[in-house]
């Protein structure tokens, strides 16, 4: 009975992941029961179930020892700045994400991805702005090619 509870845990957690984008549903996930006890252990679990990475690869990547990464993860031992900022490396994030909960960091990559929205309309504003200025006046210097090539016409008939 303990079995189909810690399965159907690991279902629901999966599809919760999956649910919140969080997981790509053709990856299986690796569940502990095991509540990380530091902030940064819960994030750091939080960014390898993200990536689908194993904690093996976070420390070939981050050239840690494999037992520091179950110290921090598992058993929420203290690190250093140097360490988490090699790991923060490792993951491509900053080290503040690293102090932060699940629900700071949805809100942090929220508010980037908006932020990034925002500046693509203003580019393309701005470019579409541009390029019409640049039309408006090739049609401008066209036209008055033509008017002075009309007038010389005209003189010349004279």
């Amino acid at each position: 009975m303990a079995i189909a509870a810690v399965s159907r845990r690991r279902d629901v957690y999966r599809n919760l992941l999956i649910s919140l984008r969080l997981l790509n549903a053709a990856r299986s996930i690796r569940y502990s029961g095991v509540v990380p006890k530091s902030r940064w252990g819960d994030a750091i679990a939080f960014h390898l179930a993200e990536r689908g990475w194993s904690q093996r690869q976070l420390a070939d990547k981050a050239s840690l020892r494999p037992n520091t990464l179950t110290n921090l993860i598992k058993h929420g031992r203290d690190s250093d700045t140097a360490t988490l900022s090699r790991i923060a490396a490792a993951l491509q994030i900053d080290l503040a994400e690293l102090f932060m909960t699940r629900e700071q960091i949805e809100i942090l990559r929220s508010h980037r991805e908006h932020r990034v929205e925002r500046l693509k309309a203003a580019v393309m504003r701005e470019l579409s702005d541009t390029v019409s200025t640049l039309v408006q006046k090739e049609v401008d210097r066209l036209n008055k090619v033509e008017r002075d090539g009309t007038t010389r016409k005209r003189a010349s008939k004279r």
